[in-house]
């Protein structure tokens, strides 16, 4: 299941590209073309994806657990009490998932094989069935 897990993530990177570029957009219109010199325009620019990113991964963390990439590979984000994540567990999660960018695939190597925002967070990426996945 590892290896289902670094794929979701990396399909969900892809979406994710595709609403950052989107996002981005009317951030450029509103800044013309010349603020890639402006150091407190990219820092804000930079926030303003953060801040995306935080909108479209929580969204499908408390709605569902299943964001597109884990819809995809069958697997869902869940509590360790098996129950989808409330507002306070996602935003738990997203904050350690920024804070541990880079590392916490360590976590997949770990006995428990979650990622470690995951351990830390106190969720977990389970499979799913298609039984209790029904398509739509």
């Amino acid at each position: 299941m590892p290896f289902k897990i670094l794929f979701a993530m990396f399909y969900d990177f892809i979406l994710l590209c595709a609403v950052w570029f989107a996002s981005a957009i009317p951030f450029v219109i509103w800044q013309g073309g010349d603020f890639a010199g402006n150091d407190k325009i990219n820092l804000a620019f930079q926030i303003y994806l953060i801040a995306i990113t935080y909108i479209y991964l929580t969204y499908f963390w408390t709605q569902s657990g299943q964001t597109p990439g884990l819809r995809t590979w069958k697997l869902q984000l869940l509590r360790e009490d098996d129950y989808i994540l409330t507002r306070h567990n996602a935003n738990l999660r997203f904050l350690l998932m920024v804070l541990l960018f880079g590392i916490s695939w360590i976590g997949l190597l770990l006995p428990k094989k979650q990622l470690l925002h995951d351990q830390l967070a106190k969720t977990k990426i389970v499979a799913v069935s298609d039984a209790e996945n029904p398509k739509d």
